[in-house]
């Protein structure tokens, strides 16, 4: 029996910055099957300029690649789920319109997209120079991981990295060219981020932002469900289905208002949400309602999380003045039927944060071997004794110092995260975004406090329960609507920067670049 397989480690900051952030996959090679490269062109000519830089077809080409390539990989995976882009990945770019209207072929988007892209990369590369900064040890850590990556993926191909790179980017790309590309990319990411904290905000600034954007930064509490309109398929004699008429749609319209009110009425009477939630969905979503009485209950969501995910009439009822807990509504949702909405709380969230720094000690469960050689998933058995033994850490923690070092000791002798197991299972500063929904919610529950200890579940990425984790809360950090604010106000005077910066960075093509997406 071995562990189970653990995830990127939790520790790790480490980027993927092929393609300026597309992840290169081995499938890429058989959609790359249009992109074949002749014989034509001069990998040395100059195709593009940005300010006083010179770049060469090689260099152009690999920014088009990029960009073609990580389209037809979304319109691959659109055409996976019946969904069309209206990109055709077998036809050549140039035989298709971006924008018929215009004239604009996708060879025309490509290209215009590659070309901002480089001016970005070549425009925080030559500030990054003029302000003395270069690459940072975790920056030279990123490029190691990409050329592991690199060479994982070859292997894979069972092909040479300089092959597989030229089978990804056409016959001008070396292994120079990519690592000095991968460079400047990390380079120009890293300077961003730097240029970025430059700008620093008073609390009167995040205040004065708040006041301005509350709806956006306040955190609510809710429930909903939709109740959709039901109309009988009907076909024609051949068994072809019949479009509903509109008297119909307006019919099952007009009973989709009936239930909605028949559940808000039960819910005013007594009844649990979900208890009535789940007399009215559809039958696939009454299982969950029925069977989780916390389905759908959002807590402590973020006024902008609440408007991406809800329509906008549902999100304005939400975010009205004078709403007071426990009030419900219907809200027709058009052509689909109605949201039963319930608004629970509203808060400026002054204790609930962005950020916090945790030490963990990971426990995963043993496996077996499958028939093929791949380790199996736990059984129930193996996971209760990782989480025996996560407890009994616990157990062990608590009757002892129970304090940071108490802990950091008991991370080094037990856990499983090679990653930090070393510097006694800290994780520093993590995003709650960048965790999971497990981790996340016991450690920035409202009313955490730091030198808190919980054994929590650890699932692998495809939502498995894989092992048991002893996290300890170590401290907190921004306060989240302020962290929001401050990013807010950093994006507008960063945008703000690099638009008056672009215009000392010209960036044009030459003639010697319309010959990449033929080439």
């Amino acid at each position: 029996m071995s562990k189970s397989t653990q995830k990127e480690p939790m520790g790790s900051k480490a980027k993927i910055y092929w393609a300026i952030g597309i992840v290169v996959a081995v499938l890429v090679i058989a959609l790359l099957a249009w992109n074949a490269w002749s014989s034509r062109g001069n990998k040395d000519a100059v195709a593009a300029t940005v300010g006083d830089q010179e770049y060469s077809v090689a260099e152009v080409s690999y920014y088009y690649t990029a960009v073609a390539n990580n389209f037809a990989q979304q319109a691959q995976q659109y055409e996976m789920y019946g969904m069309d882009m209206g990109y055709d990945s077998s036809l050549s770019a140039s035989e298709q319109f971006y924008n018929e209207e215009e004239g604009v072929t996708y060879a025309d988007y490509f290209m215009d997209t590659a070309l901002q892209q480089l001016q970005q990369v070549s425009i925080l590369c030559s500030e990054a120079e003029a302000a003395g900064y270069t690459l940072s040890e975790e920056g030279q850590t990123a490029f190691d991981n990409n050329m592991n990556y690199l060479q994982m993926y070859s292997v894979q191909a069972n092909m040479s990295e300089a092959s597989y790179l030229k089978a990804l980017y056409g016959r001008y790309m070396t292994m120079d060219l990519f690592r000095d590309i991968l460079t400047q990319s990390i380079l120009a990411d890293e300077y961003a981020q730097v240029k970025a904290e430059e700008f620093t905000y008073s609390q009167d600034d995040l205040n004065a932002y708040y006041a301005e954007n509350a709806d956006a930064l306040d955190s609510y509490e809710y429930r909903y469900c939709y109740i959709n309109y039901k109309v009988d398929q009907k076909t024609d004699e051949e068994g072809n289905p019949i479009e509903a008429t509109d008297e119909e749609i307006a019919a099952a319209m007009a009973e989709a208002s009936q239930n909605a009110d028949a559940m808000i009425a039960e819910v005013q009477g007594g009844a649990a949400f979900n208890t009535a939630a789940a007399k009215y969905v559809d039958e696939t979503s009454a299982e969950s309602y029925s069977g989780d009485l916390e389905y759908n209950h959002k807590t402590d969501t973020l006024g902008s999380t609440v408007s991406s995910s809800l329509s906008a009439d549902v999100s304005a009822w939400l975010m009205a003045a004078g709403r007071t807990p426990g009030e419900i509504a219907s809200i027709e949702i058009a052509d689909t039927g109605y949201c039963v909405v319930q608004f629970l709380g509203r808060d400026k969230g002054d204790d609930s944060y962005q950020t916090a720094s945790y030490r963990n000690i990971l426990i995963l469960a043993e496996t077996d071997e499958n028939e093929d050689g791949s380790a199996a998933l736990p059984t129930d058995e193996q996971l209760t004794a990782a989480m025996d033994q996560a407890n009994a850490i616990l157990v062990n923690w608590n009757e002892g110092e129970a304090t940071a070092d108490s802990f950091a000791a008991l991370a080094a002798q037990n856990s499983d995260d090679e990653a930090t197991k070393d510097n006694g299972g800290l994780n520093e500063d993590v995003n709650r975004d960048a965790l999971s929904a497990a981790l996340s919610g016991w450690l920035f529950e409202r009313g955490r406090q730091p030198g808190e200890a919980a054994v929590i579940e650890y699932t692998d990425d495809t939502g498995n329960v894989v092992g048991y984790q002893v996290v300890f809360a170590e401290s907190f950090g921004q306060v989240r609507w302020q962290y929001q604010a401050t990013n807010a106000l950093r994006s507008e005077d960063y945008n703000a920067w690099y638009t008056d910066i672009q215009e000392d960075y010209p960036a044009a093509l030459t003639d010697a670049a319309q010959e990449i997406p033929s080439l």
